[in-house]
């Protein structure tokens, strides 16, 4: 039998294979291992299972952007660090573009646990208070959104913002296909497929890649992820990359590409360690892993939160070594490849695993996001816009 450490290493590699892989995710795992829960109990114990959940979830949030940044085949977590983390790419700073994230990650794992003890006082009462706000807040980013384009772009803007949202409306509030899976297509095509299409109409080949870091102040982006992360982990309904939208906006940091990387690779951790306190502090699912805890687990005692945290720090340490070791074995293999032919062939992945995962109807979705996605880019409209495909559901869902 298996004793806990061990688990929690399997947790380590089932986060890995679920970060790079793209379409396989965390929620996939957690719900096979709920199907088995009962039997999973008789054999191990509940700690255990906990353990490998949170391990899984945590590794997850680091390499989920390896195949996002090298591929461009983004999560909805990791949606928004596409053509960032693509620009650098093309510098031939790909490495650099993950090791930001896992910058942001760290700093922000190790922000949010300073600030744990005070947050236990008032986040119940911030909770509270700010769900109601909730509506009004998505509606004035979008209108920031708009408005922070040069003027002469208002309009595009506006439209991509519209098309963006019946976008979401169409999958997520009519529910065409399983809202669960509604949004790899949508996102794939929005952030995924629409970049490589129009980046191999330029680009010949993947410049030769740099193992190497030029200077960053990256304290902001850490605040900018953690604060995002408590908002994504406590908030219904509310993604990482709605967050780190919101948060981009009102403190205005969109101009720093590599600052807007760490606080991207902040916002995802944080966000994954937020979900467990908020089961813990108010009693409320904000992710599949913090759902299966919660089954394993009820109710969250104080001790179950202290051993999330050591599993936290624990699985971290895994997380940015090995996120590093694979970014650098995939910069070295990346410019070898054609670039052309590369991202044909990504694509075509892309649309395969769409079909399978979403059959027919997802391919529509795909189509149009990539559609919405192009004309965003072409417009020279400012790619924030397109996660109204989220936010303008979530307004809805508040609104009732």
């Amino acid at each position: 039998m298996l004793n806990t450490l061990e688990l929690v290493l399997v947790g380590v590699a089932l986060g890995t294979v679920t970060g790079l892989v793209p379409g396989i995710h965390v929620n996939t795992v957690v719900l096979i291992i709920l199907s088995v829960l009962p039997a999973l109990l008789t054999r191990f114990p509940a700690h255990s299972i906990a353990g490998l959940i949170v391990a899984m979830a945590i590794m997850h949030s680091y390499v989920d952007y390896i195949p996002s940044i090298f591929l461009g085949a983004p999560s909805e977590d990791s949606a928004l660090s596409v053509l960032p983390g693509h620009k650098l790419l093309l510098k031939g700073r790909g490495y650099e573009a993950v090791r930001l994230t896992v910058i942001g990650g760290v700093g922000s794992t190790i922000l949010s646990l300073v600030l744990l003890a005070p947050g236990l006082a008032v986040l119940p009462t911030i909770y509270s208070r700010i769900i109601p706000a909730v509506p009004y807040l998505l509606t004035t980013v979008i209108a920031y959104i708009i408005l922070v384009q040069n003027r002469s772009r208002w309009l595009w803007a506006a439209i991509a913002v519209m098309l963006s949202g019946v976008l979401g409306i169409i999958i997520l509030v009519l529910g065409v296909i399983n809202p669960g899976k509604a949004l790899f297509p949508a996102l794939t095509g929005l952030f995924g497929i629409s970049t490589l299409y129009m980046s191999q109409r330029t680009i010949l080949k993947i410049p030769v890649q740099h193992i190497t870091s030029t200077p960053v102040e990256y304290g902001k982006g850490v605040v900018i992820g953690s604060v995002a992360g408590l908002v994504s982990g406590i908030l219904p309904s509310l993604g990482p990359s709605q967050s780190a939208t919101i948060i981009q906006s009102l403190f205005k940091s969109g101009g720093d590409e590599k600052e807007f990387l760490v606080a991207m690779g902040g916002v995802n951790t944080a966000n994954s360690l937020y979900a467990f306190l908020a089961l813990y502090l108010i009693g409320r699912s904000r992710s599949g892993a913090s759902i299966a805890v919660r089954e394993i687990l009820s109710p969250l005692s104080q001790t179950d939160m202290l051993f999330i945290i050591g599993v936290t720090l624990f699985t971290t340490f895994f997380a940015a070594a090995l996120t590093l070791k694979l970014a650098k074995t995939a910069a070295a293999h990346v410019p070898k490849i054609n670039y052309r032919k590369f991202s044909t062939a990504t694509i075509i992945f892309l649309i395969v695993l769409t079909i399978s995962f979403t059959g027919l109807k997802g391919l529509l979705i795909l189509t149009t996001a990539s559609a919405i996605g192009i004309f965003v880019q072409a417009a020279g409209v400012n790619r924030s816009s397109c996660m109204t495909v989220l936010m303008i559901p979530t307004i809805l869902y508040f609104l009732g």
